[in-house]
């Protein structure tokens, strides 16, 4: 992403506290975690941190240990996630369990994990904001493990009577959840009004939606060159995709029958991955869910008419463009 070079350097700074904070911990618990972030990413949070931050008139200086903590906890859950749903690919190479089993990336994510709460906890700002901090952190991250769990628990149980209020209910915490906090975080650093917290974490939570949904989309059309993860995955993971929930709300009996079939088998053979393709395209399912990502990102660039004209705002514009028009 380019729009937002005048954060550059503020991104540079969490990388490194990242990785020189990770390398004082022992390189038999910590040693995968510093090539696994080295792998890049979006670090579409951390942005949204500083940009909400300055948009709301504060200094990107203040949030670099804030914006490096939520960016560490996203890659616990990566870790965790790609465990749970047996991925091969992140980023474009092999999956840390794939790489090193199951018991060594498990521990690893664990290890993340209480890094980023020591480094939060230790935070040096004022007790009382610290606290309010926390609390935001706290609940935000229950929420995406919450969102995963119960993800979790319709593959488990079999569901495919999946409601798209349901859908919609998980993601907002498994996936928008995190979005909300950076942009909470940025702008409760910056010290901003009760009003413009809760417009920016609602900005941030819509075009996490959408960000999933088109996630979703890719992992059916996209060029693995450019997604990085493998195109299919989600059918062979059995996921309960928006496309799918709208599918099955609409397919007839034979349809609905062998959609479920092939998401139930697991298969990873291309030919199944096709036909359930070929079911989801058939009830327009795909054009549906990203008509539905544009429409929240619509939503999403109304709620930020709290903000002054700025090069911040503009550059929130852009990211919520960019979420619906990315191939990656």
């Amino acid at each position: 992403m380019h729009f937002y070079p005048h954060i550059t350097k503020y991104l540079s700074q969490v990388e490194t506290l990242m990785e020189t904070g990770l390398s004082t911990q022992d390189e038999r618990v910590y040693g995968l975690l510093i090539p696994f972030l080295k792998r890049g990413g979006k670090r579409i949070r951390p942005s949204l941190c500083f940009i909400c931050c300055g948009a709301v008139g504060g200094r990107y200086g203040d949030v670099v240990e804030p914006a490096s903590i939520i960016e560490l906890f996203h890659n616990f859950t990566l870790v965790h996630d790609d465990i749970e749903d047996d991925s091969q690919f992140r980023r474009g190479e092999p999956t840390l369990h794939v790489s090193y089993g199951i018991p060594m990336a498990l521990n690893s994510g664990d290890a993340l994990y209480t890094f980023l709460w020591e480094r939060l906890v230790s935070l040096k700002i004022d007790p009382d904001m610290l606290l309010q901090m926390q609390k935001l952190y706290a609940r935000s991250f229950k929420r995406v493990v919450d969102g995963q769990g119960v993800e979790l628990s319709w593959i488990k149980n079999g569901r495919f009577d999946i409601t798209e209020e349901e859908y919609l209910t998980m993601i907002n915490g498994k996936t928008s959840a995190l979005m909300g906090l950076s942009c909470e975080i940025g702008a409760f650093v910056a010290k901003a009004n009760s009003g413009t917290l809760a417009a920016l974490r609602d900005y941030g939570e819509k075009i996490g939606t959408a960000f999933q949904v088109q996630d979703d989309v890719l992992n059916i059309t996209g060029n693995f060159d450019k997604y990085k993860k493998e195109i299919g995955g989600d059918i062979s993971e059995g996921k309960r995709t928006l496309m799918v929930v709208h599918c099955l709300e609409r397919a007839d009996n034979s349809d609905k029958k062998k959609l479920i079939e092939v998401l139930s088998s697991h298969s990873k053979k291309q030919g199944d991955i096709n036909v359930a393709i070929h079911i989801l395209n058939k009830y327009d399912s795909i054009t549906y869910a990203k008509n539905i990502s544009n429409e929240l990102i619509a939503d999403a660039k109304l709620g930020l008419s709290c903000l002054k004209p700025s090069v911040d705002k503009d550059a929130l514009l852009a990211i919520a463009d960019y979420v619906v028009k990315r191939e990656s």
